[in-house]
């Protein structure tokens, strides 16, 4: 069995929950890193025409029975759940820090399941796994991380200016997690140009450790885009943290449906 063949097998497994299966098109979210589905259940409560999948990433959530997680893995994954899950086997995309760039890999590689438009916010770029000094970045991250859990809740609500950051098992946020989501054992490279129309959103306000959020790379993966669709677009907000869509969620789902709409781009965004 070859290895498509073998994630399509178990595609399953990738577990996800789907909201109001009678809409009238499909939306997929796809979370950040050391996330799951739930965390949209403040955004998504603003969607009541469209039907969304939540799916939760390998290694994550209910998935993390899928215990290694590549970029290109969850693409595949993430494929299989919309042709089969999807109202017509395809989907408008929104991916938020390591979802954008799992959403970005599956509208470059796949372009065939995606319903014309994609949103993402906090991408992070290539990665190299002997790039110096992103080798230690792993160790790094999770030492932060267990750093901020030992602080006061109240205090990390105010410092992230109201959002209200979620506290995982750590006992699952393995060292190995954190090497194969930052530091892949294969290079990752800039994509290929896609189709879908795509609006790249860079959170402007900086947080208690270094963000995703990055104007350039925003721009430059807004360049390739361009090629594939001209309308592709890269914005900054200069009041949103990385983690914007617990900053501010309701804004959150406001930005989304207007580019899905083909709307004015909310109040406060500004064009890179």
């Amino acid at each position: 069995m070859s290895e498509d063949q073998d994630e399509v097998s178990i595609y399953c497994s990738l577990d996800h929950s789907s909201i109001n299966d009678e809409g009238e098109n499909t939306i997929v979210f796809i979370h950040g890193a050391f996330g799951d589905g739930s965390g949209w259940k403040d955004v998504v409560s603003h969607f009541k025409d469209q039907h969304l999948l939540l799916p939760d990433l390998p290694a994550h959530g209910v998935a993390r029975h899928l215990d290694r997680f590549s970029v290109p893995r969850a693409s595949r994954l993430l494929r299989e759940l919309i042709v089969r899950k999807a109202h017509g086997g395809k989907a408008k995309v929104v991916g938020f820090s390591l979802g954008a760039q799992v959403a970005v890999h599956l509208c470059s590689t796949y372009p065939e399941v995606i319903d014309e438009t994609v949103f993402v916010s906090g991408y992070g770029g290539p990665s190299s796994p002997t790039e110096s000094p992103r080798r230690f970045l792993p160790y790094a991250a999770w030492m932060s991380q267990r750093v901020e859990y030992a602080l006061p809740r109240g205090l990390i609500r105010y410092m992230m200016d109201g959002a209200d950051m979620p506290r995982g098992d750590l006992s699952q946020h393995t060292l190995s997690l954190y090497r194969d989501i930052f530091t892949p054992e294969i290079k990752t490279d800039w994509p290929e140009p896609w189709p879908a129309r795509t609006l790249i959103v860079v959170a402007g306000k900086g947080d208690l450790i270094p963000s995703a959020d990055n104007p350039n790379v925003a721009k430059r993966l807004a360049s390739i885009g361009q090629k594939g669709n001209v309308s592709t677009l890269a914005v900054t907000h200069p009041l949103m943290r990385h983690p914007w869509l617990l900053q501010d969620p309701e804004l959150f789902a406001r930005a989304v449906m207007a580019w899905f709409e083909r709307a004015e781009i909310v109040d406060g965004f500004i064009k890179l």
